[in-house]
């Protein structure tokens, strides 16, 4: 069932300030003990926010052109998705769209937040629920027609733990039960493809660059290029479109 959003109540909390996002890929690693790497950190990290699911549908054109862009390292690209929370995945309330923006190095963020959307994709399709986020972003012109030029591509999940430094400056966060779907079956959960990767965050803002390497190095994994797009989109064709 679809609720209509109220028109007022979707908002552009654009993100302004670019940041690092440092990636650090766990294989065949407990959680527990990456856990404790964490909370040992000499930065002194504490956990800051309770544990969560987080749901996204990605969007790209029919080239897939976000995701080859991703693979071939193009320094400045974008990807388009609908993100929401929660441990009903075909529950969908209150999304957000996200614009994330990849400058060089470093990102930043435009938010949609749907308040007061509800969508379920039990009743309603990828494709019907990509139908209801173009009727109601038309006070957003190029979110607009972005969106009319896209299609669902992907759906995944995963659990997220966060953590912040006694500083403050800087902020991990630790994903997990990675799970990914094809939106376009008409059951999503029939394609599913779980993987058991762990995937460790590290956020700071451009000026705390300097500091970030004595942090990393205590994390005791190598820094990895990694988008949970491009991992899910070869999980589902089993290779890479290129």
């Amino acid at each position: 069932m679809e609720k209509a959003v109220d028109k007022n109540t979707l908002t552009n909390n654009a993100a302004t300030n670019l940041r690092f996002e440092r990636k650090f890929v766990y294989l065949n690693t407990s959680f527990d003990a990456i856990l404790q790497r964490v909370l040992q950190n000499s930065f002194g990290f504490k956990e800051v926010f309770h544990q969560r699911k987080i749901n996204n549908i990605y969007f790209d054109d029919s080239n897939y052109n976000f995701y080859k862009q991703n693979v071939e390292g193009v320094a400045n690209r974008k990807k388009v998705r609908l993100r929401w929370y929660g441990y009903d995945t075909a529950n969908i309330e209150s999304p957000t769209i996200e614009v994330k923006k990849k400058i060089g190095e470093v990102g930043d963020k435009d938010s949609f937040p749907l308040r007061g959307a509800a969508l379920n994709l039990e009743q309603s399709t990828a494709s019907e629920v990509q139908h209801y986020l173009i009727e109601n972003t038309q006070q957003h012109i190029g979110l607009h027609h972005s969106l009319k030029a896209l299609q669902p591509t992907l759906l995944n999940t995963y659990e997220r733990r966060y953590f912040l430094s006694f500083c403050k400056r800087y902020r991990i966060t630790i994903d997990f039960n990675q799970a990914f779907y094809n939106p376009n079956y008409i059951s999503f959960e029939r394609s599913e493809l779980r993987l058991q990767d762990i995937v460790l965050e590290l956020k700071y803002a451009r000026g705390d660059d300097a500091d970030a390497r004595q942090v990393s190095q205590q994390i005791n994994t190598r820094l990895s290029k990694n988008s949970k797009y491009v991992t899910g989109i070869n999980m589902l064709y089993h290779t890479a479109l290129l």
